[in-house]
């Protein structure tokens, strides 16, 4: 699983003791997954009162409900690339599974703005969030209104009529890096929102014999968002002089080595075969932000956004 240390300058930049705890993290975050939905225990599935009062995605991204909807309601259903395509898009940008299930999925040669903007106005007024406040995403002003709906309704609007050239340009990227860059040029989607299509797009699909909308995989390159920064800093003594995707690498490349140090036995998702499924590049950038936000939270240096309930979903 592991191919050894990028170079010898990135484990001896660590602080031992936070990167014993984000090991640590992982694992617990892990295990309560694995006691609540492969043990089927009861609650509660740890002792740690953090992990237990506060929401935290899974250490496997593909665990989240969000993006198992992504994948089994967009993604894996019989409708052209593009299609697909476009409906991540759309769903990343609004954040919210019950809001797509409403538009349904849109294809381009029907897509119409004024039913979508109709439909996300009609959620609105029922009292409902039509978007996601799990995130920031990038801003909506270069669209000319001062309502949100109006403005995101108008940014696929035009991606819809550019959608041609800007499909054209994406299946026929050479890397990860490139594509993302490429998702990134499109109105609404900065460096955080761009990562997460991307990831989506480089998911294996049953619909095409295991094989992904893009030709790469989530270990090939990962871009570090706000809250995986944050957790690098956590984790290097001089953040500053060492490169974030290096760091990342390293944490992916030695993550068994280091489960092996600490005595930890790590409970790794198993594919169909059994064999253990190592926490991917995207994976371990995700769980940095979320070990940011754990410390903080049980340090008391911040506030978690969401309480976590037994009766959720995650």
């Amino acid at each position: 699983m592991d191919s050894g240390p990028l170079s010898e300058s990135i484990p001896k930049s660590f602080n031992k003791i936070r990167l014993d705890e984000f090991w640590k993290f992982l694992c617990e975050r892990q295990s309560i997954w694995e006691r609540r939905f492969v043990e089927k225990l009861k609650p509660p599935w740890t002792k740690d009162t953090v992990l237990s009062t506060q929401r935290f995605t899974n250490v496997y991204r593909e665990l989240d409900p969000g993006t198992k909807y992504a994948i089994e309601a967009i993604l894996e259903i019989d409708a052209p690339k593009a299609d697909k395509i476009f409906n991540i898009m759309i769903y990343r940008l609004i954040g919210r599974s019950e809001t797509h299930k409403e538009l349904g999925f849109q294809h381009l040669d029907d897509f119409n703005p004024k039913s979508m903007e109709k439909s996300l106005f009609d959620i609105k007024l029922r009292g409902q969030p039509p978007f996601t406040a799990a995130y920031m995403v990038s801003g909506y002003s270069m669209m000319g209104s001062k309502d949100k709906i109006i403005n995101v309704t108008r940014i696929f609007s035009r991606l819809r009529d550019r959608f041609p050239g800007f499909y054209k340009k994406l299946i026929n990227t050479k890397s990860s890096e490139e594509a993302y860059k490429i998702i990134k040029e499109n109105d609404g989607f900065g460096n955080f929102l761009a990562y997460q299509v991307l990831v989506d797009l480089i998911y294996p699909l049953r619909a095409y014999d295991n094989k992904p909308i893009l030709p790469f995989s989530n270990d090939d390159w990962a871009i570090a968002g706000p809250g995986a920064r944050k957790g690098i800093k956590l984790l290097i003594n001089a953040p500053s002089k060492i490169n974030e995707l290096d760091v990342m690498r390293w944490l992916c490349q030695n993550q068994s080595s280091e489960f092996e140090r600490l005595g930890i036995a790590f409970p790794y998702l198993k594919d169909k075969s059994g064999k253990p499924v190592k926490i991917s590049l995207a994976n371990i950038q995700n769980c940095l932000c979320e070990f940011h936000k754990y410390i903080k939270i049980r340090d008391g240096t911040g506030r978690g956004r969401r309480l976590f309930s037994p009766s959720s979903s995650i």
